[in-house]
């Protein structure tokens, strides 16, 4: 049995990966920054008797996870796999992002993401072994309009993880990617929409709202993630990058054409852009 910690799991892909691990036989220590609304792990937990251990931790906080991994730490002498799966997200032009959501965006999917990292990977050197796990998107690799401070935090989680990656190999620890594309989760529920009738962004607000209007309904369940997941992290032949989900076509597709070509796209008028981005990278928002 390893020892697993993932960040997150209230809802969504945290959930579902916690459970999963757990079913497969992994100690899981799933954490969430309010454990009051650990309603459905804990349901889950005692329903199938499964080995996971809710703990408090804010992603935020130097402290927090300080404490958190300690606890974890003593409880258990190691960490395996640790699961940096908790994350905000934004929409609204860049223009006029306000900047509070803007650094809160990075406090906790790229910062969290770090902290976090740092502080794990003096346990995974001394065992010569670990598998660190991060929730990118399929934004981290196409920068999609109206979502500039959500893609830049997502973008950086991916040049910092392959960097990471690099440096620990020799350690025998492993970095991954998951880059999900339109999962079923409650982040959009979540979301920040800045919208203004009189904005003269407001094609882009548009565009935009098509874009995740159209993905939505035909989501991957989060399920589906967390089995990527578990193979990523077990697999004896690891690769950096899993695109998984409804929608991660549209990476392979967007390399395919010049960035001239796409930046391009955003100067013509709805009919156009809706017809040369269905060209470009497969999505119909029509």
């Amino acid at each position: 049995m390893s020892t697993c910690l993932i960040t997150g799991t209230s809802t969504g892909i945290g959930l579902a990966t916690a459970l999963h691990m757990a079913r497969h036989g992994h100690k899981v220590h799933a954490t969430m920054r309010n454990t009051a609304k650990a309603e459905a792990l804990n349901t889950a937990t005692a329903a199938e008797d499964l080995p996971i251990v809710l703990r408090a931790m804010d992603v935020t906080s130097a402290q927090s996870i300080t404490t958190c991994v300690a606890d974890v730490l003593a409880e258990d002498g190691r960490i395996d796999v640790l699961v940096n799966n908790a994350g905000l997200s934004s929409s609204c032009p860049a223009e006029v992002y306000p900047e509070d959501e803007h650094r809160a965006l990075f406090e906790t999917n790229y910062w969290g993401v770090v902290r976090l990292t740092e502080a794990v990977l003096p346990g995974m050197r001394a065992q010569a072994s670990g598998a660190i796990v991060n929730i990118s998107s399929i934004a981290g690799r196409v920068a999609i309009l109206n979502q500039a401070a959500y893609c830049a935090s997502k973008f950086a989680v991916e040049a910092y993880s392959e960097s990471l990656a690099q440096e620990v190999a020799a350690f025998g620890i492993r970095i991954v990617l998951i880059e999900p594309g339109f999962i079923r989760t409650a982040i959009t529920e979540n979301t920040p929409v800045h919208y203004d009738k009189a904005s003269p962004y407001k094609h882009v607000m548009r565009r935009s709202g098509r874009f995740f209007a159209r993905g939505m309904p035909i989501a991957t369940p989060p399920e589906a993630v967390a089995a990527v997941i578990l193979e990523a992290a077990t697999t004896d032949q690891p690769r950096l990058r899993y695109p998984v989900g409804e929608g991660s076509e549209i990476i392979e597709r967007r390399s395919g054409i010049s960035d001239e070509a796409f930046v391009a796209l955003g100067a013509l008028d709805d009919e156009a852009y809706y017809a040369r981005l269905s060209d470009a990278i497969g999505v119909d928002l029509t």
